[in-house]
């Protein structure tokens, strides 16, 4: 294929969509929900960070046509499906409550602690109740972000804190909600309980509000116009006293989407309030990550998962920050339901310099060229997978699916006992660490007999939650009597409240509601059949399981009976490690046993990307590869010919022809390109390449046994690589 060729099909490449797998598409889709990839930035394009993904999110909070339009006009122009965020929480830019916006300050719906201090974003931007005015006032901004472009609205964090309420305009809407007089959050449990209860509500009715107005926005510009909530997961909002609306947020019938927000700073925090000897950061994002998928599996809305390659603090430096990543990265690719990744927010602390991130930006060349190599695989990564067995039917035995933990978003509205994930991480970290896949049981889902199916064994304990309704009490015995094994765990904890519904109805706690909907009477330790199901009652606390002996002896073992009890398990299996293969990919964690992986494997973390023959990986690591061994050993039809076998970052259209491989690159300028292709026998005659202009570029060439390393610098408009080969003397 001659150059002007290749280079033509590359420059009407930038023209549409960067697209999955290897070639591109050359039709644009109408909605943002066809990007599989999206990235997050505060700046017009820069080709600096213009990472290949399907779409973008343009932040800029609080901007006006005037300059968000030609922000998100200027990735548009690049190819890219443009999306608009902006904050739902709190007021950046201090345009609202100073009066900026309407001429009248608004001081009393700031949220306000105890001390009447505002409660602040980085000590720059205060934390917003979602009250009329500040609803019309994101309504608006959900406007103007359609008619700047936008193909979808993403009003980001519906959160608030639970030790706020003290401001008066949150106080009158207490008084009309449960119409009783207010009570401050910290004045008893059943209090802090109502003023949770009452923020989420509040962010509930302003997500649906955002959601008409962004959707009628579109219809009156003829544009269908998406509209996704980017959200923090269950138990960093239960680490750090927030609230928002998560299972609850199903209720919001205008969301077509989620992003789950899981990076390095929510999976520590979580982590940081769990005590307990056998624990990781792994084990902290797979739970996180899992939240998302349960809550979105099988009702139609997408969900982009999130890994940032970085944060905001200030005190970690760059190889913490790489280590962190890869675990995260692995984690989320342990979900075979979902394909759709935000590959990164903010690429600016990254790639570019002026940054304090880590120590200094840009970051160190080799992480920019793993991370763009992580990009690769998401943008390819299928949807499905299956648990790794390797090429002859090892090493590891399946793990142990269908145990389910039942979790509330109620859990961030009651107060936790200290160390506040005790409870919950408690029945979760005994089995993840055994590597186990337990999984999140979103209560609010449990009225849906197709989703609680997913389950044989569920664990519960009203400790850390509470019921919102009956039905969710009928649900969980009606799922018994099915079949299900149900492991009831904790004290019958009420809250102390007369208001809620179990008091109303008589009983003394909803786990007292639960039995009696059982057909069980009293609450002493017990085991019974119930239905086709089997239940069993232990009075013994969740956060007693941090302790690994506790959980060894009290936990572990009825966990295991409640698995053999309900099958279609056997038997509980404990493998100690997580081993995914998604298509030619294989995500591996070591939890508490050494991983074995076999065959022709791409080491796609490495910048150098070599090709490593099986591996072992030790306990406490994270591994990524791509699965050459196909190719290597002639078992595929592309191993007859030189092939790339993985690239950083986005391969856009590869041919081999006459002894010529040419292939075309595209990624964000200033951070290499690295390709390592299998020679199939030939050898490496020369490699030419050029970018979209068509100027020379210079690429390095590695010979490493059968494959070569080729290196060049990036172009977001494409580079296209000629190499030619010949036999071998």
């Amino acid at each position: 294929m001659k150059t002007r060729t290749i280079l033509a099909l590359v420059v009407a490449a930038t023209l549409v969509r960067p697209v999955s797998g290897r070639a591109a598409v050359p039709d644009l889709p109408p909605s943002f929900m066809a990007a599989k990839t999206v990235f997050q930035v505060n700046v017009g394009f820069d080709p600096r960070i213009a990472i290949a993904a399907d779409g973008v999110i343009v932040h800029r909070h609080g901007d006006k046509i005037e300059s968000l339009g030609p922000a998100i006009e200027s990735w548009r122009r690049e190819g890219y499906l443009v999306g608009r965020m902006f904050f739902a929480d709190s007021d950046a830019g201090n345009l609202y409550w100073t009066g900026k916006w309407d001429g009248r300050p608004h001081p009393d719906e700031v949220e306000r602690n105890a001390k009447n201090e505002v409660v602040q974003c980085e000590g720059v931007r205060p934390y917003m109740l979602p009250t009329e005015g500040w609803t019309r006032y994101l309504e608006e901004m959900a406007a103007v972000s359609v008619d700047a472009g936008a193909m979808a609205v993403l009003p980001e964090e519906p959160l608030a804190h639970v030790n706020t309420g003290y401001e008066k305009a949150f106080q009158a809407l207490w008084v009309k909600r449960y119409k009783r007089p207010w009570q401050a959050e910290d004045s008893s449990p059943e209090a802090r309980f109502l003023t949770a209860q009452l923020k989420n509500e509040l962010y509930i009715e302003l997500q649906r509000r955002l959601g008409r107005a962004a959707k009628a926005r579109g219809d009156r510009v003829r544009r269908r116009i998406s509209f996704v909530i980017p959200v923090h997961g269950l138990y960093s909002n239960i680490a750090s006293h927030l609230v928002a609306p998560l299972g609850t947020s199903l209720a919001i019938r205008e969301a077509d989407g989620y992003i789950g927000q899981v990076w390095t700073g929510p999976v520590n925090w979580a982590l940081a309030n769990y005590d307990s000897p056998d624990k990781s950061f792994f084990a902290s994002a797979y739970v996180l990550y899992d939240y998302f998928v349960e809550l979105t599996v099988g009702t139609g809305r997408k969900l982009w998962l999130l890994a940032d390659p970085v944060e905001d603090d200030p005190n970690h430096q760059w190889a913490e920050f790489q280590q962190w990543y890869r675990h995260c990265l692995v984690a989320k690719l342990m979900f075979p339901e979902v394909d759709a990744f935000e590959v990164m927010p903010w690429p600016e602390r990254i790639f570019l310099p002026g940054y304090t991130t880590g120590g200094g930006t840009p970051a160190p060349e080799s992480f920019r060229i793993a991370i763009l190599s992580a990009v690769q695989v998401l943008q390819e990564v299928p949807r499905g997978g299956e648990w790794y067995y390797g090429p002859g039917g090892e090493p590891a035995p399946r793990p142990t699916g269908g145990i389910g933990i039942a979790v509330s978003d109620t859990a961030m509205w009651q107060p936790q006992k200290p160390p506040l994930m005790q409870g919950t991480y408690g029945l979760f970290m005994p089995l993840v660490q055994a590597g186990v896949p337990a999984a999140a049981c979103v209560a609010e889902r449990s009225g849906d007999p197709r989703y609680m199916a997913r389950f044989h064994t569920i664990v519960l304990s009203y400790e850390t939650w509470k019921p919102t309704g009956a039905e969710m009490n009928a649900a969980l015995a009606a799922w018994v009597r099915r079949g299900g094994s149900l492991l009831l765990f904790g004290a019958a904890d009420d809250l102390g409240g007369a208001a809620f519904w179990w008091r109303k109805a008589g009983h003394a706690s909803p786990l007292h509601h639960l039995l009696a909907e059982l057909g069980i009477r009293g609450m002493a330790d017990g085991e019974w059949n119930v239905g086709r199901g089997w239940v069993v009652r232990r009075g013994i606390s969740p956060m007693r399981f941090g302790d690994p002996a506790v959980a060894g002896r009290e936990y572990m073992p009825l966990v295991a009976r409640a698995v053999q009890r309900a099958g279609p398990e056997s038997s509980l299996t404990l493998p100690g490690a997580f081993c995914m293969r998604r298509g030619p990919f294989v995500a591996a964690h070591a939890v508490s046993k050494p991983a074995t992986i076999t065959g022709e494997l791409v080491d796609v973390l490495d910048p150098e990307l070599p090709v490593i023959r099986g591996v072992r990986l030790p306990p406490g690591s994270s591994a990524l590869y791509r699965d050459v061994t196909p190719i290597m050993r002639g078992m595929s039809p592309a191993g007859n010919r030189p092939v790339v076998l993985h690239a950083t970052h986005r391969l856009m259209m590869e041919d081999f022809r006459d002894g010529l491989l040419a292939l075309a690159v595209r990624g964000p300028a200033l951070t290499p390109a690295v390709v390592r292709v299998y020679r199939a026998g030939l050898k490496l005659q020369s490699a030419e390449a050029r970018d979209g202009l068509g100027r020379q570029v210079n690429v390095e060439t590695a010979e490493d046994g059968p494959t070569v390393r080729l290196r060049f610098a990036n172009d977001p408009s494409g580079v296209t690589v000629e190499a030619k080969w010949k036999k071998e003397e």
